[in-house]
């Protein structure tokens, strides 16, 4: 026997028990009113007496009859199939009509067998009670909190019902599939049935759960899995599908999405699951499918009480405050209470736009605004001597692979001098914490950026815990939607009808949104111990050419047909594929399940000291191949990849052309 049948055979089983109880009440109850089913002087009781049949034995033979009739009935009005967690009006009124068949019935068949009648209407309100509380008891009790989050969250009561009248009323009726019959799909379902006048039709759900199967949820019916999507659009002629799963990967967004499309069906998602799950949802939460849905890396939650013990009521500093992860950060730390946080920035127009969101959304928050260059040592030290924060983000840094290739010596002078300014300024000043933003790029690098966010490890890896200061490096991929990401540039090239420029059919990168990014940044802020190079699990890597094709895809658009794809060839400093260790790492756990450590390597202060000198007189000198062979020495690991030779890509049959140099590069070998 399989579960659903499990599941439905229990259920019987629960309602012939109350259906049992309810007759017994309604005999005791009967009993009050002086009504004895087993004692009245009518022609059927006395036959049965005159047979010696002892009471108990009628009293059994009359519940069985009633337990026969009442579970026909449920039967009868399907009532085995819905999931009654998630039951509605339309079950109760089914239930209600069941229950008021049965009782009629069983007051007909007393009246024929000149039986008193008074038990069997007893018996239909105890049945009531009794069934209808155990299968609505998890609603009833947890409406109050629904309602009671709800008014909390959204007082007014009409944020949703505004952000609906600007939905346009869809004439004919959109006949809507909902992928998913969980909290959030049930969530989407009422929002839909809440709003008829917008001509949402809710057809039915799909859901891969077994046990959903054939049954109905808050009155809808689960019409197949994931995989039935075609058929079943075909067949109900949807014209919309809503995803509503939070816990599917990103491969199955992937699945739903190609289905719908090759039905020619509309598809939006749900992002909001906790509005949902609090029951704030409305269909203005239902929106078109982004990249960043297709990653769906599940949420990670901060540790509120420990980030907030070391952020709450402390002067933070961010740096590189105008940038995308130096801008989230001041929006994630402001959230946190600290008694002033500082935003340090070289570009004064990015600078101004996060203040200006700052002050929007929180108004009572003490900030400070710095224009001023990391590799301005004397600024970066007369801040921290004035200010005194307790902790301090490095987010700042050059990061464009392609120019750091070009210009090696800004990436020595920006990403290694700047970043040793700071350690220097935290030392002195007795900061306590210093968080430093790394790259897996640093791992194994090809690119000079790659090599110079090394060295900002071993740099802080050297200067652990002196003074006082914990100095922590967060090592981590591509961020979606960072300005140095290949997204932007994509949208772009789609946006002008293509082509979209791949460089390699193989070429694979880590992706983890901005938020996710931030949040983990500062969770790990707070475990650090000094000196670590904490790691935040990326997932899996993504091949960039599926990155390019989902992308067309979102935009309602076809491969090849549409938007064509060219391949370019690997660019220098880039690498096939990233990595999150180097050789000589190991990688421990730690009590966040997305958070590692790599085990630490030895450093020389003094000897890395002394090379970072030689490469700051390198950089002065612009001597670019002096550069690239000090990085070599720095990082052993690093193999150059800085210049190609003009060749043909056997896959693409596109040319590879060389990057133009400004200053003289060596060609080393390519990786």
């Amino acid at each position: 026997m399989d579960k659903p049948k499990i599941k439905w055979s229990s259920l019987v089983v629960v309602d012939v028990i109350l259906i049992n109880i309810a007759f017994l009440f309604a005999y005791l109850t009967s009993l009050q009113f002086g009504f004895d089913l087993l004692k009245q002087p009518i022609p059927f009781s006395t036959v049965l007496q005159n047979a010696d049949i002892p009471a108990y034995q009628y009293f059994f033979a009359s519940a069985a009859v009633v337990t026969i009739v009442r579970v026909g009935f449920l039967l009868g009005f399907n009532l085995y199939k819905p999931m009654w967690q998630h039951a509605a009006a339309q079950e109760f009124r089914k239930l209600g009509t069941a229950i008021i068949l049965a009782t009629i019935g069983l007051i007909g068949l007393s009246v024929l067998l000149k039986i008193a009648w008074v038990l069997f209407l007893i018996d239909g309100f105890y049945n009531f009670a009794l069934i209808g509380f155990t299968k609505f008891s998890k609603q009833i009790f947890q409406k109050d909190r629904r309602v009671a989050s709800t008014s909390l969250q959204n007082p007014k009561g009409s944020d949703g019902v505004n952000a609906l009248s600007n939905l346009p009323a869809r004439n004919p009726p959109t006949k809507v599939l909902i992928v998913g019959a969980g909290e959030t799909g049930i969530g989407v379902l009422r929002e839909l049935r809440n709003h008829p006048e917008k001509g949402y039709v809710p057809v039915g759900f799909i859901d891969d759960a077994p046990r959903k199967l054939g049954r109905t949820v808050a009155g809808l019916e689960v019409l197949g899995t994931t995989r039935d999507l075609t058929y079943i659009a075909r067949k109900r002629e949807i014209d919309e599908v809503v995803i509503a799963i939070p816990s599917a990967p990103g491969g199955k967004i992937r699945e739903i999405i190609r289905q719908c499309e090759y039905r020619g069906c509309q598809f939006k998602i749900v992002p909001n699951i906790h509005a949902i799950l609090e029951g704030r949802a409305s269909v203005s939460h239902i929106r078109e499918v982004r990249f960043e849905d297709l990653l769906n890396r599940s949420i990670s939650q901060m540790d509120m009480a420990e980030v907030s013990k070391y952020l709450s009521g402390k002067r933070v500093m961010v740096t590189g405050a105008g940038g995308s992860i130096g801008s989230e950060l001041c929006r994630q730390v402001a959230k946190l209470d600290p008694e002033l946080l500082i935003l340090f920035g070289r570009g004064e127009n990015s600078i101004y736009h996060t203040d200006i969101e700052l002050r929007e959304f929180e108004p009572e928050l003490n900030r400070a605004l710095i224009i001023g260059d990391i590799r301005d040592n004397a600024k970066v030290s007369q801040i921290t001597r004035k200010y005194r924060p307790h902790i301090i983000f490095h987010a700042a840094a050059h990061k464009h692979v392609k120019f750091m290739e070009n210009h090696p010596d800004e990436a020595v002078k920006n990403n290694i001098l700047g970043t040793q300014n700071l350690i220097d300024a935290a030392i002195k000043h007795n900061v306590e914490a210093f968080i430093l933003v790394s790259s897996d790029k640093a791992v194994n690098p090809t690119s000079v950026y790659g090599a110079s966010k090394r060295v900002t490890e071993k740099l802080i890896q050297c200067k652990a815990k002196q003074n006082g200061t914990r100095f922590i490096a967060v090592r981590f991929g591509n961020v979606i939607g960072s300005r140095a990401s290949v997204l932007p540039n994509f949208k772009r090239q789609i946006a002008k009808g293509g082509p979209v420029t791949v460089t390699h059919r193989e070429a694979t990168r880590y992706f983890m949104t901005i938020p996710e990014a931030v949040q983990l940044l500062i969770q790990a802020g707070a475990m650090g111990n000094g000196g670590e190079i904490l790691m935040l699990d990326m997932g899996e890597p993504i091949k960039i050419l599926d990155l390019a094709q989902d992308l067309i895809r979102l935009s309602g658009l076809e491969v090849d047909r549409d938007i064509k794809i060219a391949f370019t060839g690997l660019e220098p400093g880039e690498k096939l594929y990233e990595e999150l260790l180097t050789p000589k790492e190991g990688v421990t756990a730690t009590k966040h399940q997305r958070i590692f450590v790599a085990q630490l390597e030895e450093i020389e202060e003094r000897q890395l000291l002394s090379q970072i000198n030689e490469l700051s007189q390198l950089a002065d000198g612009l001597d670019a191949e002096g550069i690239v062979a000090k990085f070599q020495e720095l990082v052993p690991t690093y193999q150059p990849n800085r210049a190609f030779i003009t060749e043909t890509d056997t896959d693409s049959g596109s040319e590879i052309v060389q990057f133009p140099a400004e200053t003289k590069t060596a060609t080393v070998n390519r990786r």
